[in-house]
């Protein structure tokens, strides 16, 4: 199968933001991550253009797009992208049709799209970059025992490409065969040497929101040898432009079909998260610049608090963040934003208002196996602090330390809130938890 690249605009934007560029030199602290900052940001944009690629194909090749409401994979018929496959990491579920996704061993699904984006996106951080080491969320297994799956997969990598020249130069070439693109996405496989810096990345966070047509993310953070977050970029390919400028909020159906998505971006110690739209060439110029700090903030009441959780998710329990609520004398069902995909929480909070608060009740009881990857959460936490819209800490108050691997083995739950709010959400998840016997 051949997969037609898109056709290059009639415009090609600007390679680098050099207001941006600028802004990175004035700053002694971080003046060294200029390069790192531009090249992840370019990696950013042309694995959200191949995202985007795949899913105007499903929408334009079928009238009815799927609609999956939970993780297993849903069935189509004739699509070009998705596989025909005949092997399912989960045994539970019939291999015979033509899927969208196959199963992943929790039953999450994964799509040729989250092969194709962690590859192009080792490719290029490890060319530049070649002494860091990665953590990515997918492996190449089932690639190497499924020939056309693979075969798909090296397609699309192949015919995805920034328009604009030069910045697709700067990106580095990209996997020249199959086993080096299997060798490549294996390299995510790294378990978050100390003492190393290590690039985390989620390809696609949110893939069962991604298969429906709404809110997903493509994630990427640089992580010092202690495993503190250095920068942060989040690719949201399905948030259009328009949220940002005019203050609105984040709902995980009303996406951007005509553009290209958003970029949000921090590095640590500047002060603020930068946002820019999305295109298929050079990255476009900062269109907001957030920074909470500036204005004389009042503290915030209980009472106006708006909750954003997701309800499906498999990993925690949000009638405790209920009845948090309740406690709280805030957050009437119908007055939460309700996002799947972890990345996308965060950014709905950064983009809000300082009301917007998220906590995370594990199911599991402490001392069980963390239910969280390094990869769900890195980054995004850091352009929600650097952009002054408050704290984040466990449930226990400790920061969330990145450096303990794949999973988050050194804390449980998540609290992330303003400041003037955070030692009091605390105190009522301590009495909601103690309710509960946790």
């Amino acid at each position: 199968m051949h997969i037609s690249p898109p056709p290059p605009p009639p415009l090609l934007l600007p390679l680098e933001d050099t207001t941006l560029i600028n802004h990175h030199h004035q700053n002694n602290s971080t003046h060294n991550l200029t390069h790192e900052l531009l090249i992840a940001s370019l990696a950013i944009q042309r694995a959200s253009l191949l995202t985007k690629r795949v899913l105007q194909t499903l929408t334009s090749n079928n009238n009815n797009p799927p609609s999956p409401t939970t993780c297993p994979s849903t069935p189509v018929t004739g699509h070009p992208f998705f596989p025909s496959t005949t092997t399912c990491l989960n045994p539970s579920y019939d291999p015979s049709s033509r899927r969208l996704s196959i199963a992943k061993p929790d039953a999450s699904p994964v799509t040729i799209a989250d092969f194709a984006s962690q590859a192009l996106l080792i490719s290029t951080i490890h060319h530049h970059f070649p002494s860091d080491t990665f953590i990515g969320e997918e492996d190449s297994s089932s690639l190497r025992h499924n020939p056309d799956l693979c075969s798909q997969v090296f397609d699309l990598v192949s015919t995805t490409y920034l328009s604009d020249p030069a910045a697709e130069a700067l990106l580095g070439p990209r996997p020249g065969s199959i086993p080096e693109m299997l060798g490549l996405i294996d390299l995510g496989c790294g378990r978050g040497t100390r003492g190393k810096r290590c690039w985390s990345m989620d390809p696609i966070d949110g893939t069962s929101a991604f298969l429906k047509g709404e809110q997903y993310a493509v994630s990427l953070a640089l992580l010092d040898g202690e495993g503190r977050e250095l920068m942060g970029l989040l690719g949201c390919p399905n948030l259009g432009i328009g949220v940002v400028v005019g203050g609105g909020r984040i709902e995980e159906s009303e996406v951007d079909r005509e553009g290209w998505g958003v970029m949000l971006s921090a590095v640590r110690g500047e002060g603020c998260a930068l946002v820019r739209s999305m295109g298929q060439a050079g990255l476009n110029k900062v269109v907001k610049r957030i920074n909470r700090r500036k204005a004389k903030q009042r503290e915030i009441r209980t009472e106006e608090l708006h909750f954003v959780d997701s309800r499906v998710s498999c990993a925690t329990d949000s009638g405790m963040v209920e009845q948090l609520a309740r406690r709280a004398g805030a957050g009437r069902t119908g007055e939460r934003t309700e996002i799947y995909s972890s990345h996308m929480r965060y950014a709905a909070m950064v983009l809000g208002g300082r009301e917007f608060v998220q906590v995370r009740f594990p199911k599991r009881p402490r001392g069980e196996a963390a239910p969280w990857c390094v990869w769900d959460h890195a980054g995004s936490q850091l352009i929600y602090t650097e952009s002054g819209a408050g704290k984040v800490t466990d449930l226990e108050g400790r920061p969330i330390d990145f450096g303990t691997g794949r999973k988050l083995t050194n804390n449980w739950g998540l609290i992330t809130a303003d400041e003037s709010v955070h030692g009091k959400m605390l105190e009522l998840a301590g009495e909601v938890l103690k309710e509960a016997g946790r």
